[in-house]
């Protein structure tokens, strides 16, 4: 959930989950993993504190707001730590993203389950590894802001903030 969005902005965990925007991209990424692991049939274990089923619901509103506070951090509270893939961004080396995220966008596909955020960071990682673009904080609203031109309206979902 939180490899590629570390990855992809130069944060760590309590940085990333301190944001709304950062929070929202974490939950669908984890949501669509979620979705694709349960389409083809696997025994998908907790994220976190939640089984996948609750992740896979993260569109109905009353499901993301209850994921959102449980990984909303507490005032000062949280290491930030740097998960792998953000290490390796730091140390300039060649992220496993295709192994990851790379990997839930092309089973989606074969599943037929829909994996837009997860396309979107994909790609945002593909080129911080190409050297073509810089990790940094701004690319968790463009993230954002690509996922809402792609889907502008969620019926009775809730899109990213």
């Amino acid at each position: 959930m939180g490899n590629p969005v570390q990855a992809m902005s130069g944060l760590g965990t309590a940085e990333i989950m301190a944001m709304p925007s950062g929070r929202a991209v974490s939950i669908r990424l984890a949501a669509e993993s979620a979705r694709v692991g349960l389409a083809l049939g696997f025994r998908v274990p907790k994220i976190g504190a939640f089984p996948a089923e609750t992740w896979a619901g993260a569109d109905r509103p009353d499901v993301y707001a209850e994921l959102d506070r449980k990984v909303t951090p507490a005032l000062g509270s949280g290491r930030n730590w740097r998960s792998s893939m953000g290490q390796d961004v730091t140390k300039r080396r060649r992220t496993e993203i295709e192994q990851m995220n790379g990997h839930v966008v092309a089973k989606g596909r074969e599943a037929g389950v829909p994996t837009p955020v997860s396309e979107i960071v994909v790609d945002i990682v593909r080129g911080i590894d190409a050297g073509t673009r810089e990790p940094a904080p701004a690319t968790i609203d463009d993230a954002t802001a690509r996922e809402s031109a792609r889907s502008p309206q969620r019926r009775g979902g809730v899109a990213l903030v």
